[in-house]
C-alpha cells in the first residue's frame, strides 16, 4: 500500500517536534533528532566528550594516527605492485643511517615535518613503481627536497641527471 505524501509545511512539521533544554546553556530548542543534546554548534563544541582544540585528539594520538596511515599506505602501494613489505618507521631508518641524507650527505632535521625541505622522508633505492620492495634493505633516509627531486628514478639514474 502506497504512503500518502506529507503535505504539511516545514513550519507545521517543526511545530510538532518536542521541546528540550540545551545541556550547555539551558535554553529551550526543538530537537531535530532524538539524540540531539545542544541547541547549536556553539554550545556543542566545547561540551562534546573528547573535544579539544583540534578535533578532540591529543598531539600524541594525532602522531600515532599519522604514522599508522603512513605505514598502511606504504604496504598497500607495495602490495599493489606485487612487492614485499615489512614494517619499519622513519625513526628506525634515521637511526640506522645516522640521521644523514643518503642522497646529499647532509644532516636531516628530524623535528621538521613535510613539506619543509629538510624534513625526513624514507626513499626507496629501487622505487616501488619499478618493482622494488618496501623493506629495510631497500630504503634510506632522505631530505624531503632530495627525495622529491629524485622522484621515481633509481640512484644510478639520478647520478646521470645531476
Amino acid at each position: 500500500m502506497a504512503r500518502k505524501p506529507d503535505t504539511r509545511t516545514y513550519t507545521e512539521r517543526k511545530a510538532r517536534r518536542p521541546l528540550a533544554a540545551c545541556e550547555a546553556c539551558g535554553s529551550p530548542y526543538r530537537r531535530l533528532r532524538p539524540t540531539q543534546r545542544w541547541c547549536s554548534q556553539l554550545c556543542a563544541g566545547p561540551n562534546k566528550p573528547g573535544a579539544g582544540p583540534r578535533g578532540g585528539l591529543s598531539p600524541e594520538a594525532r602522531e600515532r594516527q599519522r604514522l599508522y596511515w603512513q605505514e598502511k599506505n606504504r604496504r598497500r602501494r607495495a602490495a599493489k605492485r606485487g612487492g614485499v613489505s615489512e614494517p619499519y618507521t622513519t625513526a628506525e631508518i634515521a637511526a640506522r643511517d645516522r640521521f644523514i641524507c643518503r642522497l646529499c650527505g647532509k644532516r636531516v632535521a628530524m623535528k621538521q615535518v613535510v613539506p619543509h625541505p629538510k624534513a625526513p622522508t624514507v626513499d626507496h633505492i629501487v622505487p616501488v613503481s619499478e618493482g622494488g620492495d618496501d623493506t629495510r634493505a631497500n630504503v634510506q633516509l632522505a631530505h624531503f627536497v632530495c627525495n622529491s627531486v629524485k622522484g621515481a628514478r633509481g640512484s644510478q639514474q639520478l647520478a646521470l641527471i645531476g
